[in-house]
């Protein structure tokens, strides 16, 4: 096994809610088996629903080919669920605190939380403990330094870039777990969470709900929770509540960015499965984890970055909210070329290890075995071994002698050892040559071949080890006889009677001669010693090619098996699954031969091509790259070849066909109303476009230069925010576009959630707490209740707004005629029609402006006039006030929103009438003098 790649990823935590939560981390983990091949130890997971779903399971594909099945663990699903559920607002503390009296109750929570958001986080309360000690667990699990060790069981060596968590909170704000418990979930991991983290919300619109049976309160739901998330997101300062006993702390916003998903993008994509949408949401979450790599996070971090300090307001309401889209190009030509390529490379491999009778000359090389143990050896004394000197008494033999032996043992060694460095080389040469003989022969002969040769040397280099040994061992044995008859002759007999005997006056025996002759001796089994060595290694090194030999054999087998079964899956795949957001090259629906760029020459050349030392090295990427077939191996390659071709090609047209839906495909999953966004003083909305290809750095790639590239500019600013990032995955393109950030008001359809909103609040509740039912603000950016006032009582009097036929009606801009259809109405009673007026503010804005128009005419044009009419103007509404007050009157004016109104138009007409009397207008004009024109 080769080594491994390495994988730069987010230390990420994907939290889902609800049963969209659920789908969406089901088709994360997919994503992650389809291109990992794993589930990669950095990215953690936990589902938090109530509604058990420990059975629940799709399949993906893996980079191989196969069909695995893909579902949440034991461990990664929280079930929050709550028995005795209708007694909880009363015996419980807490809830009671914040349950609204208007929501419904349940018995028993235990198989989802029926639409109803308050109920969602009831049950999330009732497991407070459970959930705030998952969550923390959950976070540190995510941050254990050995999620960063490599693993046996894991295909790839990850990396972490950065050591802070990115999580992800993933759900609907239709239903009621998920729309219920989103924002507790948020300020909890807020509270765990390091302020270095990232927090990311990913929330679905209603709209894929609507108009499906038992889904009436989706639209509300979404109205109550937007409204609530978007009160948290603007809150300046700490908020804290009690969860569970624990005081939850929150001093930054629930999120640092929140991405609206609905079923519509801004392309005009319209996606009416539910599933479709989790797929979206799944690959979404797998993107911002990081496999694009490390270029894609630190984009996508600068983005967020930009978005969260942004500065501005549309016409008062902070924009808060960002969307995403996103697409996949797959490469799969598998279904044309795969088969064609199994049976080219078993034909190849067939030839390559199948025996042919033919004999691969090994004459030369046995020589050469020869010659390397044979070689001269140096018979230069080592310098760090002195030579020892003769004795010059026979009453000093011993003593020279014990010294001479560990002299004459040093020079055993040293010449064994500067032998054996010499003889390396020699050997080294001899493999490098008998490598280069079976790189050059590579091809021509099978592999049998080369077996049958190797076996042949190694069989002489062992027999030649075997003689070696036995010359040393004999050498070693004359040595020690010889010294030991030699070490008898050296003791000197003693004195005797003071006289010394003959023996003492002879010749010492360690002379010069003695010396001479053990000295050469002792080089000469440090030389044989040596070639034993060398004989040896040259043994194993023959050896060691043998087995590379049957392991090569043995590892082209497998690869071949494991092909034949790629290619049966990639011919009649068993995972039938839509993929909405997957665009396929080529287009699948062509006939097989007109997809085909290029044509493929002899497997076996192709082989010897790339040679056999890198066969040997990593025999599963060369066969890989030599067998697979060549349009399959690169996108790039194919799409450079399909962009040669003519404009009129069919082949060409669907490719650009399938280009141009790739980039549809990955436009911003929302809509909005481009109006409400136009006013060039308020905040800018940020776009960024991130494609991933296998290496940005390739200036040649047909989607970055050319006329491919020209699908994805959209408009000059695109252009210039197209980011690049490398993948290093030949096979994939990743869209990835980031669209921030804007108010929620402006959402298409938000008028829809609303209205159902506010026609349903009457007997039910679509809050989470009942504090915040009254007390936040509007989602729409209503005028207030002074402002309304003000042009709603100058409109009056201007004629703008009149009474006509029983009903208050209001003139819009560039309708100036009296007929009927000029005119809109607003309601029959004075509360009514300055509640619907304050409710619409388009009307309002342009009433304000025609307003201020006739105001500064008449102001400077019939100042008395105005005058009079506003004081006429207050008398009437004060009598109006008289007799509406006054019991049975029958005036019209009996409720209290009635007199409301009559008060506040008195309130504005008595500061109007002060202004107007204290105006004092210029008595003459000023003219500065100037110098005339010649």
């Amino acid at each position: 096994m080769g080594p491994r790649e390495t994988r730069w990823l987010k230390r990420t935590v994907l939290i889902g809610l609800g049963g969209t939560g659920k789908e969406a981390l089901l088709r994360v983990k997919k994503k992650y088996v389809e291109v990992f091949g794993e589930v990669p130890p950095l990215v953690r997971f936990l589902l938090i629903d109530t509604t058990p779903a420990a059975t629940d399971a799709i399949h993906a594909e893996d980079p191989e080919g196969r069909t695995t099945e893909v579902s949440l663990e034991p461990n990664e699903v929280l079930f929050i669920e709550a028995r005795g559920a209708s007694m909880l607002p009363r015996t419980h503390d807490e809830i009671r605190q914040w349950f609204p009296p208007k929501a419904d109750l349940k018995s028993n929570i235990i198989s989802g939380a029926g639409q109803i958001r308050a109920l969602g986080r009831l049950a999330l309360f009732a497991n407070a403990h459970c959930v705030y000690e998952g969550l923390r667990a959950l976070l540190s699990q995510a941050r254990d330094y050995l999620l960063e060790r490599p693993a046996i069981e894991h295909r790839y060596v990850y990396r972490a870039y950065t050591p802070h968590l990115t999580v992800c909170v993933i759900g609907s704000l239709a239903g009621g777990t998920g729309s219920g418990i989103f924002l507790d979930v948020a300020m909890i991991l807020r509270d765990i969470l390091k302020d270095e983290d990232q927090l990311f919300g990913y929330l679905l619109l209603p709209d894929i709900y609507i108009n499906r049976p038992g889904t009436q309160n989706v639209e509300a739901n979404a109205y109550g929770a937007l409204r609530e998330l978007d009160y948290y997101m603007s809150l300046e300062g700490t908020h804290r509540y009690s969860f569970g006993g624990r005081e939850i702390e929150v001093r930054k916003k629930p999120f640092d960015m929140v991405f609206l998903v609905n079923n519509r993008n801004r392309a005009g994509k319209t996606f009416n499965d539910i599933e479709h949408m989790a797929e979206l949401l799944g690959l979404g979450a797998f993107l911002v984890s990081g496999p694009l790599g490390k270029e894609q996070a630190d984009v996508f971090d600068n983005i967020v970055m930009q978005l969260t300090e942004q500065q501005g307001a549309f016409y008062g309401k902070r924009a808060h909210f960002a969307s995403f889209g996103a697409a996949e190009l797959r490469f799969r030509p598998e279904q044309v070329n795969l088969e064609r390529a199994r049976r080219e490379a078993s034909d190849a491999l067939q030839r390559l290890f199948s025996a042919d009778g033919r004999e691969w000359g090994v004459t030369e090389f046995e020589r050469k075995l020869h010659a390397v143990v044979t070689s001269e050896l140096p018979k230069s004394d080592p310098l760090d071994v002195p030579r020892p000197t003769a004795s010059r008494a026979r009453s000093r033999d011993e003593e020279c002698w014990r010294t001479a032996q560990e002299a004459f043992r040093r020079l055993e060694e040293r010449a064994c050892e500067e032998s054996v460095e010499l003889l390396k080389k020699e050997i080294a040469r001899f493999e490098q040559e008998l490598a280069g003989e079976i790189e050059r022969s590579f091809g021509l002969y099978a592999i049998p071949s080369f077996l049958d040769g190797l076996e042949k040397l190694r069989t002489q280099a062992h027999e030649l080890a075997q003689q070696l040994k036995r010359d040393l061992d004999d050498e070693q044995q004359r040595r020690k006889e010889s010294d030991s008859k030699f070490a008898q002759q050296l003791p000197v007999q003693r004195r005797w009677f003071g006289r010394l005997r003959a023996d003492d006056e002879e010749q010492p025996k360690v002379n010069r001669s003695t010396i001479q002759q053990r000295w050469e001796m002792a080089r000469a089994i440090g030389h044989k010693e040596a070639r034993w060595r060398a004989a040896f290694e040259l043994e194993k090194a023959l050896e060691q090619k043998i087995e590379e030999l049957r392991w090569l054999q043995g590892a082209a087998s497998e690869w071949l098996t494991r092909f034949a079964g790629q290619t049966q899956q990639a011919v009649a795949p068993t995972v039938k699954d839509v993929l909405p957001f997957t665009v396929t090259l080529p287009p699948p629906y062509l006939p097989q031969q007109s997809t085909s760029t290029g044509g493929t020459s002899d497997g076996l050349e192709r082989l010897k091509q790339r040679g056999f030392a890198q066969l040997c090295e990593n025999p599963e990427r060369v066969l890989d790259e030599v067998f697979r077939p060549s349009a399959a191996s690169s996108l790039r390659d194919w799409l450079i070849d399909v962009a040669r071709r003519e404009r009129s090609d069919y082949l060409r047209e669907a490719v650009e066909r399938a280009l141009v839906e790739l980039d549809a495909l990955s436009a911003p999953a929302w809509d909005y109303q481009d109006a409400w966004l136009a006013n060039p003083h308020v905040a800018r909305r940020e776009q960024v476009h991130i494609i991933g290809i296998e290496d940005k750095n390739d200036s040649l790639h047909p989607l970055l230069v050319g006329e491919f590239r020209k699908i994805f500019a959209g408009n000059v600013d695109a252009t210039r925010k197209l980011a690049v990032v490398s993948t290093g995955d030949p096979k994939r393109i990743y869209l990835y576009k980031i669209e921030a950030s804007i108010p929620a008001f402006t959402l298409q359809g938000i008028e829809m959630y609303r209205e159902r909103y506010l026609d349903l609040s009457s007997d039910r509740s679509f809050h989470v707490d009942r504090q915040l039912e009254q007390h936040i603000p509007e989602l729409v950016p209503v005028p207030s209740g002074e402002d309304a006032a003000l042009i709603w009582t100058k409109a009056q009097l201007f004629g703008l707004i009149r009474y006509d036929s029983r009903t208050m009606t209001f003139q819009r801009r560039g309708q100036q005629d009296s007929s009927k259809e000029g005119w809109h109405e607003l309601g029959r009673s004075l509360g009514q029609a300055f509640a619907c007026f304050q409710r619409d503010f388009f009307g309002f804005k342009e009433l304000e402006s025609m307003v201020n128009e006739r105001e500064r005419g008449e102001t400077r044009n019939r100042l008395p006039q105005l005058i009079n009419s506003v004081r006429e103007a207050l008398d009437y509404s004060r009598k109006q006030l008289e007799l509406a007050n006054s019991s049975g009157n029958g005036t019209g004016y009996q409720t209290p929103e009635d007199r409301r109104v009559l008060e506040a138009q008195i309130a504005v007409l008595q500061r109007w009438q002060e202004e107007l009397v204290s105006y004092r207008p210029p008595d003459r004009e000023y003219k500065f003098p100037t110098l005339g024109a010649e």
